[in-house]
């Protein structure tokens, strides 16, 4: 398996990206930017990548924080999210940089990039996607889904939305008022899968070793069912 560290920058601020392909295979397919929760780059999305790359997937892990930051704790996660919680443009302008210096690895594949985030991930993907990047298909998984004040330009991207229905982040009229966003910006393809017992950051089997009792409270929960078939819809969407 291929690893490489790429840096690029957003302004002065670095960001450290990696580069992760199966140089055994050779055939490859779309290429893939993953997107990291808010715990930022760490063990689940490097596990994540590989498992597309053995697929034959070009991936890229995107460093939104900067200087590849992660959390260790509940305290340090929120530190990290809350500049972007409270600043969309700067999770659109991270995020297509994210694209951009991607796509400068990969000029056979520019115009097959895919993307996937869970949680902060899934609005990093939106946000790419409402910023009219040639995005050839976009996967939100236990996302944010709350449109901002941005504006929205025509979204190129196939979209798969895969959410847990017990999701106490992202309830049922926050899928409403998205699938309404979609409508209004007429996307032509775009797909909703709903979990019925999944509840928030479903896909990662660490889920709750942060703080059971303040994550239990935030309706974080490893859903082992949801995880394997959202994987599956991931691998199934992308080839196709």
């Amino acid at each position: 398996m291929n690893n490489t560290i790429i840096e690029y920058f957003d302004g002065t601020q670095k960001l450290i990206g990696e580069l992760i392909f199966d140089n055994q295979l050779k055939t490859k397919k779309t290429a893939i930017i993953i997107f990291p929760a808010f715990e930022g780059r760490g063990d689940f999305t490097l596990d994540y990548a590989k498992r597309l790359a053995s697929h034959g997937f070009i991936t890229f892990i995107a460093d939104m924080y900067g200087d590849g930051k992660g959390g260790k704790t509940i305290e340090d996660c929120m530190a990290l999210i809350t500049p972007f919680l409270h600043d969309r443009d700067l999770v659109r302008r991270r995020a297509v940089l994210a694209y951009e210096s991607f796509r400068k690895q990969i000029p056979e594949n520019e115009n097959k990039i895919g993307a996937m985030g869970f949680c902060f991930g899934g609005m990093c993907v939106l946000e790419l996607a409402r910023s009219g990047a040639n995005l050839h298909a976009g996967v939100s998984l236990h996302g944010v889904l709350g449109k901002s004040n941005l504006l929205t330009h025509p979204i190129k991207s196939k979209l798969l939305i895969l959410h847990g229905f017990a999701d106490p982040q992202s309830p049922p009229d926050a899928l409403q008022k998205f699938s309404e966003e979609m409508q209004e910006a007429n996307v032509n393809d775009w797909t909703f899968v709903l979990f019925g017992k999944a509840k928030h950051s479903f896909t990662d089997p660490k889920t709750g070793s942060f703080d059971p009792v303040k994550e239990k409270a935030m309706g974080r929960e490893y859903n082992k069912i949801a995880a394997l078939r959202s994987f599956n819809y991931c691998l199934n969407f992308f080839k196709e």
